[in-house]
């Protein structure tokens, strides 16, 4: 008998904060000794004869700090399953089963049995331990599910119970399930604690593959046949130490429904069997039982770090990086960490999964991670962004924002998911949205390959003008409504097309490229100086935007293309920053003709401050420095300015408009674009601590902007109030452009 550990690491065990955080569970804590619960699990499987080196499944966001620590260990794995959401211990079982089972298939003269467990347990009496799992194992080789009940010592109310039947199984320590049972009150735990027939529901359990999947196929036919599906389209890759990695497509994976293991299979199956062990378990589940369970001093005292403890007795008592002097105490708890401390009578404990709450519902950063840049942090804000965008946002644009029907892409869809189709379509949005498609097409996405042509092909066969240039607004079916070469569109047509000729290698696209390059210089480069809003002129005020899109896209052609006519543009757009745009220190949007500044007496929004473009500007004029050289010292000012005062602190988000002088306009309101430039940027810095904000910022994104009734289905809101209402009734396809800006350095 071959013995696979399949050892589930999900959860966060909040009744353990502040050491233990949603994004730094208990597992990967070290809560007892100085190795983490699930080090300490691994090697205890490594040392029992029959198992196998362990399999993991864990979040996909935790797979390479899971990797990292193990290696740490020198603890052997033979896989790690990494799971893009949590489906519950059903789901997780049967992948087990479906690994297993290809297992079995690669080595047919071996019987092979699955022992799933949870990683955060601990266990005292390691010999007792390993002669359950021999036992557990003989009755999944027997054709039974077996789970591992524990003997009571206590009459608990926080665990499940299982009801033994009163004879043992044949040739098996193990006994048949009469039932089982949910967490008791005290007065039932008591019962069960008397009869002698009830143990505690450890969540251990063993079977062989070929068991189990039959029962789940018999009893939650959607699992079974879900979970086969997500098994057999999952990615296997095996990195330089021959370590297996698992990985699932995220829409397939999140179409498993959630249940447990209890009530999908063992709750209905004939087969179910439980083996009473009694090997000082325990759950871990708080921390007056993690003071059980660590070795105390003659007081009762568990005390680490630089603690002095006087007249105090039965307590833990954890230091950090200062002394923590405890005098009179009594059957307390003090835990502290970098960034918080907890201190709790013990008959209290169960409340600290409260505080976690609070701390979380307020938005406090302590709820989740431990201090700037935490590893586990950064790995599930990464896997959100590329779960979101992968499983979510580019299917569902794709799906829903093209008019294969006319061409081109929707300019909007409404918040139930239906694309306005009577909108007119802007050239800019065709151009973005090329632009979108193509660098998700260069980041791997091959959907994303056949996208690309559907606003291309629309922008390029009706948004050409007959002199060579692009007009502004198209009818859905692809008709002019209105024909300007608007200088804004023609930054993100030479943008998209730079993407696009990348992505694709069309040489037809260098052509256009280089068509519209000489039409922007021929027709739309104003006489003094920089370029014109639009053709035909207006009168109309000049604006710094057009000329930072410009510079976005030149630089697009720099770097991807090495194009010395695009470095030309970016460097006399970067002259025009300094000797225009930028007036003391501060971008500003509105100019006069001759790009000089507004009198005084110009309307308040006009002479306003947009903390988003502030960002914008100083992202692009960073990526400018890395590409040439020449650095622009106001982008420090520009940054300094709109973290000091372009961040409305009751909402965490940048806001729209500032004065000059940073007081926030009345009733400020918050775009979505804005906030995506913020992380961009501090991603841009690449330190931990602009990474910590960027992240932060980021989940601030997906919850106020992302999500609707709990959901993230792809598409957004464009603007929010003060008090987070929403502005806008549709979600603008414009959108995705500031939004990949942001996820691709995330990625």
């Amino acid at each position: 008998m071959k013995i696979i550990p399949t050892i589930l690491c999900g959860g966060s065990g909040t009744r353990l904060w502040p050491t233990s955080r949603t994004y730094a569970p208990k597992q990967l804590q070290s809560l007892v000794g100085e190795k983490s619960l699930l080090a300490n699990t691994v090697l205890r499987l490594q040392a029992q004869e029959n198992c196998i080196s362990p399999v993991l499944i864990c979040g996909q966001s935790y797979a390479t700090e899971i990797e990292h620590q193990m290696e740490d260990e020198g603890a052997e794995l033979s896989a790690v399953i990494a799971e893009p959401m949590g489906r519950d211990t059903a789901a997780a079982a049967a992948i087990a089963a479906h690994w297993a089972r290809k297992i079995q298939q690669e080595n047919p003269d071996e019987q092979y049995v699955v022992l799933l467990l949870p990683a955060d347990h601990h266990i005292s009496d390691i010999p007792g331990f390993h002669q359950a799992l021999d036992s557990a194992g003989e009755a999944a080789l027997a054709g039974y599910i077996s789970t591992i009940g524990i003997t009571p010592n206590a009459p608990e109310t926080g665990f499940g119970y299982i009801n033994r039947a009163s004879d043992k199984l044949p040739d098996l320590a193990s006994y048949p399930v009469a039932r089982f049972v949910e967490k008791p009150d005290e007065d039932t735990a008591k019962q069960y604690l008397e009869s002698g027939d009830y143990l505690w529901n450890s969540g251990m359990f063993a079977f062989t593959p070929d068991v189990f999947l039959s029962e789940l196929e018999r009893f939650d036919e959607i699992i079974s046949r879900k979970a086969a599906e997500a098994f057999s389209e999952a990615d296997v890759a095996v990195d330089a130490a021959g370590l297996p990695r698992i990985s699932f497509d995220p829409q397939t994976f999140e179409a498993i429904p959630k249940n447990s293991i209890d009530f999908a299979v063992m709750e209905h199956t004939e087969k179910a069997s439980v083996l009473p062990a009694d090997f000082g378990w325990n759950d871990v589940g708080s921390w007056s039982a993690a003071h059980e369970i660590a070795p105390s001093d003659a007081n009762g005292n568990v005390l680490e770090g630089d603690v002095v403890a006087i007249d105090t007795a039965n307590s833990l008592i954890r230091a950090h990086d200062k002394l923590i002097a405890a005098v009179g105490l009594e059957n307390m708890i003090i835990v502290d960490t970098v960034d918080a401390m907890l201190i709790c009578p013990k008959d209290q404990v169960q409340k600290v999964k409260a505080v976690h709450k609070h701390l979380k519902d307020q938005g406090h950063a302590v709820a989740d991670h431990h201090g700037p840049g935490s590893t586990a942090y950064v790995s599930q804000q990464k896997s959100r962004a590329r779960s979101w965008l992968f499983g979510k946002a580019l299917p569902f644009w794709i799906e829903n924002g093209l008019d294969l029907e006319n061409g081109g892409a929707f300019e909007a869809v409404n918040f139930s998911g239906e694309p306005l189709k009577d909108m007119p379509k802007r050239l800019r949005v065709q151009a973005r949205q090329t632009y979108v498609f193509s660098h998700a097409a260069m980041l791997g996405y091959q959907p994303a390959e056949e996208a690309i042509k559907v606003p291309l092909d629309f922008m390029l066969r009706h948004g050409r003008r007959d002199d060579g240039g692009f007009g502004h607004i198209l009818s859905p079916s692809g008709h002019f409504i209105d024909d300007q070469a608007d200088c804004y569109d023609h930054a993100f047509v030479l943008m998209s097309l730079a993407w696009a000729y990348k992505a694709t290698g069309d040489k037809d696209l260098l052509k256009v490229a280089t068509e519209t390059m000489e039409f922007l210089f021929a027709r739309l480069r104003h006489p003094v100086n920089g370029f014109k809003e639009a053709l035909p002129e207006g009168d109309a005020l000049r604006r710094a935007n057009p000329h930072m899109h410009l510079l976005e896209a030149a630089m697009a052609w720099m770097k991807l293309h090495n194009h010395d006519l695009m470095a030309d543009m970016a460097k006399e757009i970067v002259g025009l920053f300094r000797t225009h745009f930028c007036v003391g220190g501060l971008l500003r949007e509105y100019f006069q003709n001759d790009l000089s500044m507004l009198p005084s007496t110009a309307p308040e929004l006009s002479r306003a401050v947009e903390p988003g473009h502030l960002i914008e500007w100083t992202y692009l004029l960073r990526l400018y420095e890395s590409l040439t050289g020449d650095a622009v010292e106001e982008a420090a000012t520009m940054e300094a300015f709109s973290d000091a005062y372009g961040i409305n602190p009751l909402t965490g988000l940048v806001v729209d408009h500032v004065m000059p002088n940073g007081k926030l306009m009345d009733a400020p309101t918050s775009r979505l674009w804005p906030q995506t430039e913020y992380i961009r940027l501090k991603l841009q810095h690449n330190t931990t601590e602009g990474t910590d904000l960027a992240l932060h910022m980021f989940e601030r994104l997906a919850d106020d902007y992302m999500t609707f009734d709990g959901e993230m289905p792809g598409y957004w809101k464009d603007q929010l109030s003060v008090d987070g209402q929403n502005l806008l009734d549709r979600a603008p396809a414009s959108s995705f452009y500031h939004i990949l800006g942001c996820l691709e350095p995330m990625l």
